[in-house]
């Protein structure tokens, strides 16, 4: 009788202590989902999960000379153009990427901003050669009618009918479980031939995510697919991911095909690259901070 009620007692305090942990990983979801991408210091030993290998890389590239080389003097600042030092590391074909989907955009007359995000832009600010390009496209400037999914769907063709852009071939795949597509997020991996010789290069597009609103019966979000740029970087979990570069053509330097503007090569070159640092994610670099 004695064993089963210290059984009894032990199972009671086991449920206490598990719903007492519930209530507060609940209390610290709802309270993150209201506030900016944060620094995080101390807690990445044991199990925690900020200790990714992304993290890993992050904070091997901040220990080493090339990060204060690209970051000092204060010669990188919110809205303000890369300096040339820092585009110089961008691979020349990936540019090409970049000034086609660029010349795509305004052979179609649409407004939308084309922005690099995530680990590619801590990187090259780290003054390492990037890797993985993730691109966000800003379309609130756009018709209704114009979708992250419509903006794919020329790109294929574009290629064929602009050979000059040294993209010979564009192939679309979705990466989305159907419930995400019964919610409208619209996310898309392109895979782009570019240059010669020929070289495959993964690009994983999507829109800036303004507001997210859950319901009860699904972990998918509603999301409004025509956020802005800063509401897009307040989705991000950490300061350092939260950073944004706005990638444009200079007036008159855009691709040409009929010896008008620039050459492509030279307008891939010309490429001018803002960055957007809402949250303080480079402050956290200079002073390695994850």
């Amino acid at each position: 009788g004695a064993s089963s009620a210290s059984g009894e007692s032990a199972r009671y305090e086991t449920t206490i202590f598990a719903l007492f942990l519930l209530a507060i990983a609940s209390s610290l979801l709802l309270t993150s989902a209201s506030r900016p991408p944060r620094a995080v210091t101390g807690i990445l030993s044991g199990g925690g999960r900020l200790a990714s290998r992304g993290a890993a890389s992050w904070m091997r590239a901040a220990s080493g000379s090339s990060s204060a080389h690209a970051l000092a003097d204060g010669a990188v600042a919110h809205g303000e153009l890369l300096p040339a030092e820092l585009v110089a590391r961008v691979p020349h074909r990936e540019k090409l990427v970049l000034s086609f989907v660029l010349a795509f955009l305004e052979a179609n007359a649409l407004p939308a901003q084309l922005l690099v995000n995530g680990g590619y832009v801590r990187d090259l600010l780290l003054g390492s050669v990037p890797d993985d390009l993730d691109l966000s496209l800003c379309l609130r400037e756009c018709d209704p009618a114009v979708t992250v999914a419509t903006v794919m769907h020329g790109l294929p063709g574009f290629a064929l009918e602009r050979p000059e852009l040294n993209v010979s071939s564009v192939t679309i795949t979705t990466i989305l479980s159907d419930a995400s597509k019964d919610k409208n997020v619209d996310t898309a991996k392109a895979h782009l031939v570019v240059g010669s010789p020929p070289e495959r290069i993964e690009v994983d597009f999507m829109p800036t995510i303004g507001e997210e609103t859950y319901d009860e019966f699904n972990r998918v979000p509603e999301r409004d697919v025509r956020g802005t740029p800063e509401q897009d970087a307040l989705r991000r979990d950490l300061t350092i991911g939260a950073m944004l570069l706005h990638v444009f053509q200079p007036r008159g330097s855009g691709p040409s095909g009929g010896g008008g503007a620039a050459a492509p090569e030279a307008a891939a070159e010309a490429l001018q690259w803002r960055l957007l640092d809402f949250y303080g994610g480079l402050a956290d670099l200079q002073r390695r901070v994850l």
